[in-house]
């Protein structure tokens, strides 16, 4: 054993370019495998770092239209309350309010995410305290004691981690509360209902900022509330949702008998698993990036498979003389294996420190757009894939290389001394190796081009929205301000109209950015025909859409005046009047929410506008806009060149009113930046994919072919000594391999047509004739790059005298 390995060793020194090639070619193709394969075990085998985490749910409110269709899921508030005291189904339960509050003692104002949660949120995710307490019974429901806990990196970056900060006070949006607790460092909240999400302090669910007024109401819907709770054991997410669903229609049903609007409604309630929750959609991206790792792993070692075929060739005498000397194919194998998955092995190590680089700077930069991105490091799944990469693809190797061996014909070659032999590979064998990289080659190609194609549209159609100048400014209302309406609005129309007078301002409007919108559908009925549209909906004023710069494509916009008497007027976008009217023409039409309180209160439509292209949501989106101010969101146009600072509009804020100061300022063109940051990197990813593909697939063919044109340089010289033209050489090689190429394109073809439903899924409605067309396109470029690898190894031979290859051939 120590004798074949120090002869393995001897072998790889003696032959630095074959053992170079091999490791760096396979370290980068598996170091993109383990980091692939080890962000699939994090992200769909892993269990979440919560105690009995498979029996965790979210609760879904899901509210069915009378027509049967999903109109949202969102808790109204008294329907949370309710199923939080009386479920009689969860082994526990918790609720959580989402909501970003500013730190009023901390220099700068900051804003931070804010959990209003019940005692039990803490033992159901096992919150650990670095300092201490967390939630008891003396903080449950109406308790009303003030009390807060903040995260460890809050307890770092805002409180210079003062060891006596438990009892001190905590001003949170204009309340105090006694700080009586520290999370620990390592602990990581569930994100809920944002990738990325981290909670900087959690406070007592008695102070979330759901309004008094709106509390009552069992036909509001509020997003930022949520409902987790743990499954007995007993008893299945089926089973609970069944029971539960009855329960909680039955309660609404009994609340909502006065509204007309919800008749033939009714309530569902989903339990959704906790990990499905946090990773959303990510399990279809990790899918794809797994086959298309797998295809270039796949190419990768259909171009390793030929350098150890051509080694295994260039070795013959030595492993003539082994054969007869009694050395069996077994014996063989392990000589070709030990020196395999020493090359094998180093690659696999550098492939893994690559992977660890690789996750390291993913763990950072990654974390808005994959869950659970904080914990990505290599870790003993991401030794175990190496170790096992390599061994499986030592032993294929290995093996490869034996079964191309004539054991009858390597002591035939001793005996004769080699004259004429060699081991050489039967045409069956190369001509399968050609068709098979050529077949994942367009297959990988083409879905590649799909994906890219559908990003970049959306990134270009993205980038028409005309949003240079545009910021947004969401200000941030004390406690005393929020809890009264008609104060707080008097407050936010004095900030816009001073605003408006700023010197680097050209108009505001008092709305919210299109771009972080989270509309809810609006259940409408179009009063002539008594018809229901569902078209999202948003408050608007009446500078909206001439800031957007979003045209009017009939009729008019929304008046200050409209605006001031709340007028009963609605505009919508081209989308949805072509559902109302087969010719897009809408205007008069009348639109009302509940057809049974009188035609006096019906909308009627004075302006339809063109669909504007957001980032992130589709375009064919339909859209219906009132003349109500958005709560505390301004748009805010500045003129050419200029900036809008944080500093100053505080300044100008707390003149007006020390409850409130600036939550959020981020230009749109940030926004749209942000929002389209997963297209950037699915493009980003798309584009090295493509191109590690055609590299590999060029080193791949051209060494293949370049193999078989050497089989054949004896009939190549006697062609030319005839007098053959280069041109009939050319489709000679080209000719042998071309049926090769034809049959890796017609199982490639086959295999796109096996995948064609998940494909149009991607493409997302990119035409037929545009399909095709990349299809012909992907496949002319592995045809010319298969005619590229034939010329490319002839031409070299073509280059010597014609005796050339007959005599090399002869010896």
């Amino acid at each position: 054993m120590t004798y074949n390995f120090k002869n393995a060793l001897l072998n790889i020194k003696q032959h630095k370019i074959y053992s170079v090639s091999v490791v760096a070619t396979l370290s980068i193709v598996l170091a993109a495998l383990i980091t692939v394969l080890t962000l699939a075990y994090i992200m769909l085998i892993k269990p979440l770092p919560y105690p009995e985490q498979a029996r965790l749910v979210k609760a879904e409110y899901a509210q069915i239209d009378s027509t049967g269709s999903l109109n949202t899921r969102a808790f109204n508030y008294p329907a949370l309350i309710d199923l939080y005291k009386n479920h009689n189904v969860f082994e526990q339960v918790a609720l959580v309010y989402y909501a970003q509050q500013r730190l009023d003692d901390v220099a700068g104002l900051p804003i931070v995410n804010t959990s209003f949660v019940t005692p039990q949120w803490f033992d159901l995710f096992a919150i650990k305290l670095h300092l201490g307490r967390g939630f008891s019974q003396t903080e449950k429901l109406d308790s009303f004691n003030p009390v807060a806990v903040i995260s460890y990196q809050t307890w770092i970056n805002d409180f210079a981690a003062k060891e006596d900060i438990i009892g001190q006070k905590l001003g949170v949006g204009g309340k105090q509360f006694k700080i009586i607790g520290v999370a620990a460092a390592n602990f990581k909240a569930p994100a809920l209902i944002k990738t990325g999400q981290e909670t900087a302090i959690w406070l007592p669910w008695d102070y979330n900022l759901t309004s008094e007024e709106a509390k009552p109401f069992w036909w509001n819907r509020y997003s930022n509330s949520h409902f987790v709770a743990k499954l007995p054991s007993n008893i299945n997410r089926v089973q609970a949702s069944k029971k539960l669903s009855q329960y909680v229609d039955n309660v609404w049903q009994q609340h909502i008998t006065t509204e007309a609007f919800f008749a033939g409604w009714h309530i569902q309630l989903e339990l959704n698993p906790l990990q499905n929750v946090i990773l959303k959609e990510t399990p279809k991206n990790i899918y794809w990036l797994i086959l298309a790792v797998l295809g270039l792993v796949i190419i990768a070692c259909v171009n390793i498979s030929n350098v150890f075929i051509v080694r295994t060739a260039a070795r013959k005498h030595t492993l003539a003389l082994s054969a007869a000397v009694g050395a069996t194919r077994f014996i063989l194998f392990k000589q070709f294996w030990l020196e395999i998955v020493l090359l094998i092995g180093s690659a696999s190590f550098i492939g893994l420190t690559l992977s660890a680089v690789i996750l390291a700077e993913l763990s950072h930069l990654a974390q808005a757009i994959l869950p659970r991105a904080s914990e990505l490091s290599v870790n003993m799944a991401s030794v175990l894939i190496a170790v096992l990469s390599c061994l499986i693809l030592s032993t294929l190797f290995a093996y490869l290389c034996t079964r191309i061996i004539n054991y009858r014909e390597l002591i035939g070659g001793l005996k004769s001394a080699g004259k004429g032999k060699t081991v050489q590979v039967s045409k069956r064998v190369w001509q399968s190796l050609v068709a098979f990289q050529v077949a994942i080659t367009c297959t990988l190609l083409f879905i590649n081009l799909l994906i890219f194609n559908v990003n970049n549209a959306n990134i270009k159609e993205a980038f028409t929205l005309p949003i240079k100048q545009l910021t947004s400014v969401e200000i941030n209302l004390a406690n005393y301000l929020s809890a009264n309406r008609e104060k707080a609005n008097q407050v936010l129309n004095q900030a816009a109209n001073e605003i408006a007078l700023l010197p680097e301002v050209a108009q505001i409007s008092r709305s919210s950015s299109p771009i972080n919108d989270n509309l809810i559908t609006w259940s409408l009925i179009e009063v002539t025909h008594n018809r229901q549209v569902l078209p999202f909906g948003k408050a608007v004023d009446e500078h909206y859409f001439s800031v957007l710069k979003q045209p009017i494509l009939q009729g008019r916009s929304f008046t200050a005046e409209d605006v001031k008497s709340d007028a009963n007027v609605i505009v919508i976008n081209d989308v949805l009047a072509k559902q109302l009217s087969s010719d897009g023409n809408a205007l008069g039409m009348r639109l009302s929410f509940d057809i049974t309180s009188g035609r006096e209160n019906d909308l009627t439509i004075i302006g339809i506008v063109k669909a504007m292209p957001i980032s992130g949501k589709a375009l064919k989106e339909p859209k219906a806009f009132l003349t109500r101010q958005g709560y505390r969101s301004f748009i805010v146009e500045l003129k050419n060149n200029q900036q809008l600072k944080k500093q100053t509009l505080n300044t100008l804020l707390q003149k007006i009113d020390a409850g409130i100061s600036v939550h959020k300022l981020e230009s749109l063109n940030s926004q749209r930046d942000t929002a389209l940051f997963r297209q950037y990197v699915v493009s980003a990813t798309t584009i090295m994919l493509i191109v590690a593909t055609i590299v590999l697939t060029s080193i791949g063919l051209l060494s293949i072919i370049r193999y078989s044109v050497q089989l054949r340089r004896a009939e190549i010289g006697i062609h030319l000594c005839v007098g053959a033209k280069p041109l009939a050489l050319f489709l000679l090689v080209f000719k042998q391999n071309g049926s090769a190429i034809v049959t890796g394109i017609i199982f490639s073809i086959a295999l796109l047509l096996a995948l064609q439903q998940p494909l149009q899924l991607i493409a997302d409605g990119v035409p037929q004739i545009m399909q095709l067309g990349m299809l012909f396109i992907t496949l002319l470029f592995v045809i010319s790059l298969g005619a590229l690898a034939c010329y490319l190894p002839l031409s070299a031979q073509l280059k010597r005298p014609a005796i050339y290859g007959v005599q090399g051939a002869q010896q």
